[in-house]
This record gives C-alpha cells, structure tokens and sequence, in this order.
C-alpha cells in the first residue's frame, strides 16, 4: 500500500511502482493497494512516483514461498516532479517509460490556462509546442486545431480514450469544451490509427477528466471580462465508499463585441450551457465502472452588429446563426482479473443537432455517433500484450431545405488491433502495434506502428518511430466552414492515407540541488496521399463545389525544440516550432496556407505556497504564413502577443486577473477582415491569421476546497 506522509495517512492513486531492472510493476488503486505476483526469489530495489510527491526507492528480499506486505510512505514534493502516468499507447505506462512520443499537459497547467480563459481548452492547445488553434469561421468562433501543420480534421479529439469530436462537431469542439474539470491532457504527434483508428492522421489529444477522491472536492468560478464576456463554472466530486460522483456545469455568455469599430462583430455573440455529471462505481477490489455524461446547449451569433437575432436568413443586414445542442453518454467497465491481466470495455454514443443561417444561406443537420470497444491487456515477462476490438458508427443527416445535394451518409467501421511492447533490454524498449479497420463505403485499411526507445542514461531518453493512417472523407473540412456548407457535395472516391516519421531526444538533469533542467528536440515528416480540397468543376455553370480527392500529396515536415526549467518558485518554458507544409496537385506544389514557418513561446512563472500567490507572464511570436485568395498580399505580417496573470489566494478564496495580449496585437490593426456592406448584406470574409479580439482583461474569483 502507498499513501501520504506526516499522519495524513491517504492512499495515493495513479502511483507507479515498478522492479528495477525488470518489466514488473503496477498502478495503485483507488485504495493505495498493487499487487505483483510471479517473482522469483531475490533481492528486489521497488521504485515508486506520484505526481505531487518525491520518488521512493526501498529495497526488500523474497524468499521461497514468501509474500510479502509493504506499507510505503511517500513525502511531499515541493518542487514539481517529471513522473506523469500517461494512457498514449492503451496502458498506463510513466511518461519516461513509454516508446511512443506522448506529450502531456499535468493539471497544474490546466488549471494556469483555466484563469485566462475559462470557457473553452482553444487555448490551452494553442499555446503548445507545434500546435496551433486555427479559427475557420470568424463570423462564428469556429476553430479546428492543427498538429505540425495539418489541417484540423486530420486530428482525433477523445474524452477519456473515447472518440467525441469530429465531422458536423469538428468546428465547435474545442470552443465548447471547459477544462474546470480536466486532470491532464495528452497529446500524440503524427499518424496514430494503429492505436485510435480513422482521424488520427496528424495525431490525438486526450482529455482526460477527474476521477472521485476519498476526501471532497469543491470549485467554482465566476469570470468576467472587458468584452462583458462573463463565465460561471462549478465542479464537485466526492468518493462516498465504493461509489463516487462528479459534477462539472458551466454557463458562459458573450455580447458580440466589435473591436475595430467597423460595424461587424470581431467576436460572435454566444451563450452555451454545459452539464458533465460522472459516476465512478467500485464493484470489488479488481473490478470498477464509470459511467459518464454530457449536455451542451450552444447559441451563437455574428456578422452585422445592427443585426438582431429575429433578422437570421434575411437579405439584410448580414449574420450568421448557429443554433446546437449535443448529448452524449460514455460508459466504461475495467476488471483486472488476474496479476498482470485486464479486460476493459468501453461504450459511448453521441447525438448532435445544428440549425444555421449563413446569411440567407440555411443549413440544418444532425450527427449521430456510437462507439464500442473491448480491450485484453495482460503483461508476461518482459512482453506486454494487448488485442482490441472495436467498431465505430458515424451517421450524418443533412436536413437542409433546398438544398442541390444530399450529403449524407452512414460510416460503420469495426476493426481489429494488436500490439507488443517489450523490453529488449535494460536501454532499449519496442513497441509494436497494428490495426486493421473494415470501412463499409472505403474498404480495407491495414494501419502499422512502431517506435523504438533508448536509453543510454537515467537523464537522456531517445526515441524513433513511425506509423500510418488513414481518413474516410467527409464534407467537414476547413473550406467548407468558411463558407457556410453552402452547395458543397461530396466527390472524392478515396479514402486520405498517410505515412509519418518521428524523431525525439529528451533530456532531463538536476542543476546543484535545485535546479532541474528537461529539454525536448524533435523532428518530423508526414505525408498525405489523396487530401482533399474543394474546386468549381471547370466549364460548369453549376453553382456547387466539390469536395474532391487531390492528385498529388500534403507534405508537412519540421522541428520542435522546447525546454523547461525550475528554480525554487520560479519555472521557465520555452518552445520553437520550424514548419514547412506543402501540397502538391497535378504537379504544381505550393506551400500550405495559414502555417506559420517560425514561431517561438516563452512562459515564466513564480508561485510560492507559502505566499498563496503566483505571476506570470508569457510572450508568444508568430512568423509569417502564406495566404490563398487574398486581394492584396501573399504573406501575413509576424506579431507579437504577451500576457500577464496574476493571482492571490485567502484560504479558500482565489483572486485572479489576466491581461490577455495587452499589446492588442489584432488582425485588422494590419487590415479589414471583411469586405463589402455588412449593413446591406454583402461580406466577404478574408482569411484569418491573427487574433480578432485584441486586448482582452479578465478577473475573477476561484473558490477551492
């Protein structure tokens, strides 16, 4: 058993408890208790590591026939630990253990990104090395997130290992998602459908929610900002015996708000509502159930600012309205029925409506998901084996009136999927995996991976690795959104594929007795086959556009270099992205649109416990992008954006304020976002580079139990 020091006496959940120079271990369960079984007799060093807390090693001897019961105790850490338990390949594993590339973002920075925009995670993803939250509808506050240059729908988005943004959702999931009730998030880098099927081209971002804790757990939130933007949130989670409950609501509202004073709204009008209850149910010591579900009711509004809601799908003056609601429900059943054996089974469907006016253009649609998944996972010797089953439906009904195309369709994808991690020895670990997807409108897609770790030391870890994907088309892709789905059918008769390589070096020391030192390099290469792109068939007076495969490919290659570095209270981050993303088609190749080939990130924050306070300040550079369908320019302007966040506890009462990009670094202080009369119904949106809503200051309370 595992818990906390200086008469506390918690058990600690999530710890790691490994054998040193074995494969051996464990993950402690809600109680504190894990169990290995199976050694032979010997002298054993037992390493633990828990977030929060310094890493124990104790050593102890087995003899023939002995079992063994050891209380261990572990102590506070005051500075932060680099031991993260992480789910990238299906199996917790400890961030430094796993072979494939996982990044993940710990709940301390969560919670630092909460205070500076409590109503979605855009930001939390925007501001990661190699990742950008590109807006694809201003009019609307629609983003879609890229990883190392590819465009948003080559993203799987999950909630707790289970898929839940994409298609109809794509555009509006990471603007809906709070992170109030967010334990970590981590995040995949390059073609990852070995491992979580179709959409996982560019790679995947988890989010992973809180579970239950023995002792109560309180927070609430009010936020308003000085674009009266004003956020409510509130989460509440308790374990009561063996059966736990959490709650997480959200109500966020926004006035369209027009910055540059030019009649059309910079930021849409909106009010979402948000309800996340989860229910987390101990069957016996092996065996667990959590259930979860989610209601988000979103209004939103833009275009003219003389415009009211009663005028949506008149000539004039212009607006765009998106009415949706989603419901969804995920249910999740693990037992572990024997040492180094587990059965997990997961189930999860989705509903999603949405109503639109895109200026007289109307568009009404809804999407229907489920998901099923059975997953075996045991571990024998240095060998750790999981099969998988899975099957996904993905039903889109496009309820639009008038409109020249029915677009809808009916995915069904069982698949199968098989993987190996195994110690090759002390330095070198392999991890192996394969999947094979049955699509009942594209085919076959037999999808590999494999990544190989070494390490040469306790402090520099490398890793190498490689993988394939592939995607069903859709209509849902960026160009679409920006022009409201208005007569768009889908063409294309093959499904995307892609192939990626990736390249990591780690480096992690301790500075003296208090400085700790991690850095990151890598590099990588992805590469499309067939993406898709929307085209006006040529000597046609059709009025559609077509969603059409390309006859060439999307290349995306580049580096990242990123470090932190910790001094008593202090913690430093820095981060550089290089990005070069080209597509090719019949021959002509030109650069992506909308990447920025340099961009650089540098976060620096005090916090002291003993002072209950923390400051930070972050800078973040942008270079130049290529623009498509620009009337006066081929490239961006670079710019500058900084913040600063301070925040003040009394008890349990947090007082916080944000100055968010007070240099008011904006697109239209470089130009208009618009052309024509939105008063008279004609705009035409220009593509969208930089923020729209420039300096914005928020302030409010968190309370904490």
């Amino acid at each position: 058993m595992v818990g906390v020091s200086e008469d506390e006496e918690a058990p600690v959940a999530g710890a790691t408890v490994r054998i040193a120079g074995t494969t051996r271990g464990a993950i402690t369960d809600r109680s504190g208790f894990f169990r290995i079984a199976g050694l032979a007799p010997g002298a054993y060093t037992v390493s633990i590591a828990s977030i929060g807390f310094e890493e124990l090693d104790t050593t102890t001897t087995l003899g023939s026939g002995d079992s063994l019961f050891l209380m261990l105790t572990l102590e506070a850490d005051e500075h932060e630990t680099e031991e993260i338990v992480v789910t990238g390949t299906r199996t917790q594993r400890t961030i430094g253990d796993v072979p494939v590339r996982v990044e993940a973002v710990p709940q301390e920075e969560v919670e630092e990104k909460l205070l500076m925009a409590p109503a979605n995670v855009a930001m939390l993803l925007n501001e990661s090395t190699g990742m950008r939250v590109q807006t694809t509808s201003p009019t609307t506050s629609t983003a879609n997130l890229r990883i190392q240059g590819l465009p948003g729908r080559y993203t799987q988005v999950l909630t707790d290992g289970v898929p839940n943004v994409g298609g109809l959702a794509a555009g509006f999931g990471l603007t809906e998602l709070p992170p109030l009730n967010l334990r970590q998030v981590e995040i995949i880098k390059g073609a990852a459908s070995a491992l979580y099927g179709a959409d996982a081209i560019a790679g995947v971002v988890n989010f992973i929610t809180k579970d239950p804790r023995p002792e109560p757990e309180l927070t609430a939130l009010i936020n308003v900002t000085t674009q009266k933007g004003l956020d409510l949130a509130a989460y509440a989670g308790r374990m009561f015996g063996d059966v736990g409950f959490t709650l997480m609501a959200s109500r966020n509202t926004q006035p369209r708000y027009d910055v540059d004073d030019d009649g059309f709204a910079d930021v849409p009008e909106y009010e979402r509502t948000t309800v996340y209850p989860k229910m987390v149910l101990s069957l016996s010591d092996a065996m667990t159930l959590d259930v979860s579900l989610g209601l988000i009711s979103d209004e939103r509004l833009g275009g003219s600012m003389s415009g009211e809601r009663q005028a949506e799908g008149s000539d004039a003056p212009y607006l765009e309205s998106v009415s949706s609601q989603r419901l969804s429900g995920t249910a999740q059943w693990s037992w572990a029925f024997a040492e180094d054996q587990s059965l997990v089974v997961k189930a999860a469907a989705m509903t999603l409506s949405r109503e639109a006016h895109y200026g007289t253009r109307p568009f009404d649609a809804a999407q229907r998901f489920a998901y099923g998944e059975a997953q075996y996972a045991a571990v024998f010797g240095d060998h750790s084996l999981l099969f998988a089953g899975v099957v996904s439906m993905d039903d889109f009904e496009d309820r639009t009136e008038g409109a020249a195309f029915d677009r809808s369709y009916r995915y069904v994808t069982p698949g199968l999927l098989a993987q190996e991690e195994f110690r090759i020895s002390e330095q070198w670990t392999a991890l192996a995996s394969g999947r094979v997807d049955f699509h009942n409108e594209y085919g076959t897609f037999f999808t590999p991976r494999v990544s190989v770790m070494f390490r040469p030391s306790e402090e520099v870890t490398m890793r190498v690795g490689g993988g394939t994907g592939f995607k069903a088309p859709t209509i849902f892709i960026e160009e679409v959104e920006e022009r409201g789905f208005d007569d768009v059918v889908l063409a294309a008769e093959s499904a995307e594929t892609a192939q990626s390589a990736t390249l990591d070096v780690n480096w992690r020391t301790i500075v003296g007795e208090s400085v700790g030192m991690a850095l990151n390099a890598a590099a990588y290469l992805t590469r499309v086959v067939g993406p898709l792109k929307t085209w006006r068939p040529p000597l046609s007076h059709d009025p559609w556009v077509e969603v059409d495969n390309v006859d060439g490919e999307l290349l995306s290659r580049g580096a990242e270099v990123s470090t932190k570095l910790n001094y008593e209270d202090f913690k430093l981050s820095l981060g550089y992205t290089f990005l070069y993303a080209t597509l090719s088609d019949a021959g002509e190749v030109s650069e992506l649109a909308l990447n920025p080939r340099h961009s650089l990130g540098a976060v620096l924050m005090w916090e002291s416990e003993e002072a209950g306070a923390k400051v930070g300040f972050e800078t973040y550079f942008t270079g130049e992008q290529r623009l498509d369908d620009h009337p006066t320019r081929e490239r961006s302007p670079s710019y500058l954006i900084m913040g600063l966040l301070v925040e003040k506890a009394f008890g349990p009462v947090r007082l916080f304020i944000n100055f968010e990009n007070f240099t008011d670094t904006r697109q239209t202080r470089f130009e208009p976002i618009i052309t024509g009369d939105p008063a008279a119904g004609r705009v035409g949106l220009l593509p969208i580079y930089a923020p729209l809503e420039g300096r914005v200051i928020n302030g409010g309370v968190r309370f904490v139990l």
